[in-house]
């Protein structure tokens, strides 16, 4: 059976309020000055907004010196010196380097913010982040699949091409629509409409993060509305509306503000796109498809409850072993429970801090019954498993962590069945692990 994962479970107790994320003043390379850019801003009707002066952090303390004029003003910066970050709600400044991944890394390790790829198709060859790039990059929650300015450049203001190809293969990302604006003539063109239960930053931001938000240029989504594996969504102004799956092929096409269509069989993920009049567009976040299994099948969920080492970044997965587990102190870890988008994820990043080494994992699983069973395994960096002591997988791996990348056989004993990994973390890049069994 399948269901759905989705950020649109909850609509209720809150409004929609509609942002920009990125937008420049005098303070970097924009045209207008901090107060200037706000009034314009509140003057349209917006609910929040991020000023994203390149490398020029605006903290709450520098928003004080203005106006809000009622706004909610979030924290933050674009980090510039190779590929572009926006870095959303942030506490501290983090300094541009040559690497974005030790960039996301520092983002992800401090108490608040995140990170977003910008305009991915901005320059001559629609390259600014490139997609290899892009799979190697772990960490960051999403990208823009819209930037408005990049329409007077080189390049494509749009990027769901490269949206379609991650969301494909397993990554779990939101869509973005940004102005990016440098100039008074060069705002309104692409913002964020927010579900938010709270006028405040931590408000706005606890939406965006669960992506309980929708990115437009002009179309409004009225209702959102699932049962089962069908999806309703209407609109106010859309005059078509398309319904995509894997690797952006078509599976429905309605000429109207009203779409109701089930996801296909074996699809990996919807999402909609909402055409309007002109270049006025709407794009849903995704649907995630998910397989449960069937009463009495004998399948378990992704494994929620571990174990894990602190990195030794001194040991080597050809030396990894059971036996070196002997003596490790290992705190329990959780992996994402199944209303998070990245559902069964392990997610290893505190622990791992981006450094090189080898971290073990270890979980318990019960049997009613000796069987032959399997251990399905995702994962971004090379990893060792053994079950109940036997090595049962060795194999490299590389970003990004996919469900069921790996499928073994495993046996497996009346009551309780330990499973333990060994994870080298790729110097530094792998983020963590997806493990369920089947017996």
């Amino acid at each position: 059976m399948s269901r759905l994962i989705h950020p649109y479970t909850d609509l209720t107790g809150g409004e929609w309020l509609r942002g920009n994320l990125h937008t420049h003043t005098k303070q970097s390379d924009g045209a207008a000055a901090p107060q200037d850019v706000i009034d314009d801003y509140a003057g349209r009707g917006y609910g929040f907004l991020m000023l994203a002066d390149h490398d020029v952090y605006t903290s709450e303390e520098v928003y004080r010196q203005w106006d809000s004029r009622g706004l909610i003003l979030i924290p933050g910066n674009e980090l510039a010196g190779g590929p572009h970050l926006l870095h959303v709600d942030a506490d501290r400044k983090v300094e541009s380097r040559p690497s974005r991944q030790e960039m996301i890394n520092e983002i992800n390790s401090c108490p608040r913010g995140f990170a977003i790829v910008n305009h991915p198709n901005w320059e001559g060859r629609f390259d600014h982040a490139t997609i290899s790039q892009m799979h190697e990059w772990t960490g960051y929650l999403g990208l823009e699949i819209y930037n408005g300015i990049i329409g007077v450049l080189d390049g494509s203001p749009y990027a769901t091409n490269k949206w379609d190809m991650l969301l494909s293969e397993g990554r779990r990302l939101w869509g973005f629509a940004n102005d990016d604006s440098h100039h008074p003539r060069l705002v309104e063109l692409g913002w964020n409409t927010a579900y938010v239960r709270e006028r405040t930053v931590a408000g706005v931001v606890e939406a965006l993060r669960g992506g309980r938000f929708y990115p437009s240029t002009g179309v409004t989504i009225t209702k959102i509305e699932v049962e089962g594996t069908t999806i309703r969504l209407e609109t106010e102004n859309a005059c078509r509306i398309v319904a995509l799956q894997d690797i952006g092929k078509r599976f429905a096409i309605a000429d109207d503000k009203i779409i109701e269509v089930a996801v296909p069989v074996g699809a990996k993920y919807a999402r909609f796109e909402c055409w309007g009049a002109g270049e006025r567009f709407a794009w849903t976040q995704p649907f995630y498809v998910e397989e449960t299994a069937e009463a009495g099948g004998g399948a378990t969920d992704f494994i929620e409850d571990w174990q894990a080492s602190r990195l030794l970044e001194h040991g080597t997965l050809e030396t990894a072993s059971p036996a070196e587990t002997a003596g490790l102190p290992m705190p329990p870890l959780r992996a994402h429970p199944a209303s998070h988008a990245a559902a069964g994820f392990l997610n290893l990043l505190e622990k791992t801090n981006g450094q090189p080494g080898v971290i073990y994992l270890r979980a318990e699983v019960e049997s009613d019954r000796d069987a032959r069973g399997l251990l399905k395994l995702g994962y971004d960096g090379p990893i060792r498993a053994w079950v109940n002591g036997k090595e049962v997988f060795a194999g490299p791996g590389t970003n990004p962590a996919v469900p069921d990348k790996a499928v073994v056989y495993a046996d497996y004993r009346r009551g309780a069945n330990e499973i333990l990994i060994a994870l080298d973390t790729n110097g530094g890049k792998a983020w963590g692990i997806y493990a369920r069994v089947e017996m």
